[in-house]
């Protein structure tokens, strides 16, 4: 359980094992990183048990949409379990049918008065590789076309910029393109800084030596403490705030916000 606002706790849902994906700034491939993940659907949900969510996150240890009928699958039951809200967060892009069931489920949801957040994450444009470089990810410009999907479906979508790497490494006009891109389809907008250690710093070939970093606790992550840098992405940030401005589209720096502003919006209408 994260009490990261106690009036709205969060809990994480993942499936175990390392991700395929094998993303070079990603913190659970750090040697010490620790996998309470679970294996089947059945064990992570009597993992939470007692733990009365107000919303449960299909995120974390790795890329759980690789199959997406199974993460898909495992929101359901959790919904079904839990009857709470639930956001997902993934790299991939669903096929037509896969699409139908997330739709499924959205209206399953908002009938007993629920939500289902969906975030896509799309760090980089043309230099997504030097971050994604797995081929079996989709391109940036797949994610786009999927966000528009997600949102024409009537899901909420967080288009998700993380991490937000300095301008030095993922140029800021690649981040500023995209929410131009995506600025139809994105319900709110999501972007906060990267975060490393020697062993990701070795993996981001290139990424600049003179970074500054931002004190910070230790990184939180599915019960397990993780020491990293949190790269000063301050300037960056700004940019991205000023032309969310612009289009009038909500920015956040955290989920729980974005979340809590959402929930609100709706009860306004």
């Amino acid at each position: 359980m994260d009490k990261f606002n106690e009036d709205y706790k969060r809990v994480f849902a993942s499936f175990s094992g390392k991700c395929p994906y094998n993303c070079r700034h990603c913190y659970t491939f750090i040697p010490n990183y620790d996998n309470k993940g679970e294996d089947s659907i059945n064990k992570i949900v009597n993992k939470l048990q007692d733990t009365n969510p107000d919303v449960i996150y299909i995120s974390g240890h790795k890329e759980n949409f690789i199959i997406p009928t199974k993460g898909i699958e495992l929101g359901e039951i959790l919904f079904n379990k839990y009857n709470c809200d639930i956001l997902m967060t993934t790299r991939n892009v669903f096929n037509d049918q896969d699409l139908k069931l997330l739709s499924e489920l959205n209206a399953k949801m908002k009938d007993q008065g629920k939500n289902l957040f969906f975030c896509i994450s799309i760090p980089a444009l043309d230099s997504y590789k030097k971050l994604e470089s797995n081929p079996i990810i989709p391109t940036p410009y797949e994610r786009i076309e999927f966000l528009s999907k997600i949102y024409a479906n009537g899901i909420d979508t967080f288009l998700t910029i993380k991490p937000l790497c300095p301008s030095e490494y993922i140029p800021i006009n690649e981040v500023l393109k995209i929410i131009e891109e995506c600025k139809d389809y994105s319900t709110v907008i999501l972007s906060s800084g990267i975060v490393v250690d020697n062993n990701i710093l070795r993996k981001l070939k290139g990424f600049p030596t003179n970074f500054s970093f931002i004190e910070a606790p230790l990184m939180e992550c599915l019960d397990n403490n993780i020491t990293v840098k949190y790269i000063d992405v301050s300037d960056e940030l700004l940019l991205i705030k000023n032309l969310c401005m612009e289009y009038k589209i909500p920015f956040f720096e955290h989920s729980i916000p974005a979340i809590k502003y959402v929930k609100s919006f709706k009860k306004r209408r």
